[in-house]
């Protein structure tokens, strides 16, 4: 999802903003990489954290990933 700009500010103050937001939110006390071990689980709330997928050599390691959706 991209957010193109907040409908209440003008488009210069919306963008700094959203700006400002983003760098917060992706500082250094916000951030958790994990580095994965066979086993591994890790569980988040997709609604309440930015998240992205990290590289994978496939052509090493199977990655096998399971979603479950509670509403």
């Amino acid at each position: 999802m991209v957010i193109s700009g907040i409908t209440t500010l003008a488009e210069k103050e919306s963008r700094a903003l959203l700006e400002e937001l983003l760098e917060h939110t992706t500082s250094a006390p916000y951030v958790y990489s994990h580095r994965w071990k066979q086993g591994d689980l890790v569980v988040w709330d997709n609604l309440a954290a930015l998240h992205t997928a990290s590289p994978c050599d496939s052509s090493r390691h199977r990655r096998l990933l399971y979603r479950a959706a509670v509403r």
